[in-house]
């Protein structure tokens, strides 16, 4: 995760990568600033051994300008357990105002902060890469929306065969239809992950046909993402919450295809 910090320089895959280090005042102060914005990390900090101090010290402090108005913003990561799983960390974004630091990314986690050569808003795109399975890892792209930078599209991508896919699928019901079918392929490191807005009390039916024994579907609710169907080819249920509802298609090593009809009424 630690990057040395030495020359500005593009990348010639198709990246922008990162400019520089700021000073040790910059970074003093944007570590206060994720202390005060992140409630979580501040009780866990606690908890952690050599506390704020080990974490300010690991801190690492990444500058882009992601505008091109000559004023920088920060990218800031922090290791050990309160901010890193097994692989992806926490990963804060902050640009400067007259009243200090504004943090312009929303929740996100992986390996780091990639620019890309396109833009929105005048504010460079940003994709961030992380570990998703032994097999995957997600590539998720942000763009800002004049404020903040928001997810825009996340794929999964097998990292042996290139092979990737939508990290979800909204299901959209047809005017006056109740039901609606949908198509695939998938294998245990690559399933297909719906979403079906649907609300509390209303049947919601789902039926799957595949050639290969192995395919089947799991039904987790919105809120509580309790597990309602489970390793199924039919289920027929009433829904206990308003939101949107995952379906989860997958299969064993080798794979299959299916076609699966989704009804709510």
């Amino acid at each position: 995760m630690i990057r040395a910090a030495v020359l500005v320089a593009l990348s010639l895959s198709g990246f922008v990568v990162w400019q520089g280090e700021p000073s040790k005042e910059v970074r003093t102060k944007l570590f206060k600033q994720v202390l005060a914005d992140d409630a979580e990390l501040r009780e866990c900090l606690k908890e952690q051994e050599g506390g704020a101090a080990a974490a300010q010290e690991g801190m690492t402090v990444e500058e882009h300008d992601l505008n091109r108005d000559g004023v920088k913003e920060y990218e800031v990561q922090l290791s050990g357990m309160c901010s890193c799983g097994a692989h992806n960390c926490t990963i804060y974004l902050y640009r400067q105002t007259a009243q200090g630091f504004e943090p312009i990314l929303g929740s996100a986690s992986g390996l780091g902060i990639e620019l890309l050569r396109t833009s929105s808003n005048g504010y460079t795109d940003l994709q961030i890469n992380a570990h998703d399975t032994a097999a995957t890892e997600s590539r998720t792209v942000y763009k800002f929306d004049g404020k903040q930078y928001r997810e825009a599209q996340t794929r999964i991508v097998h990292l042996e065969t290139g092979e990737s896919k939508p990290a979800t699928r909204r299901v959209q019901f047809k005017r006056g239809r109740s039901s609606a079918t949908v198509q695939g392929k998938v294998s245990i490191a690559l399933p297909d992950t719906y979403l079906v807005g649907a609300r509390a009390g209303q049947v919601m039916s789902v039926q799957l046909t595949s050639p290969q024994k192995s395919v089947g579907f799991l039904v987790m609710s919105p809120k509580s993402t309790s597990l309602i169907a489970d390793n199924a080819r039919s289920w027929t249920g009433t829904l206990p919450e308003t939101g949107d509802y995952y379906i989860i298609v997958d299969g064993d090593e080798r794979g299959g295809t299916y076609s699966m009809i989704i009804s709510i009424k």
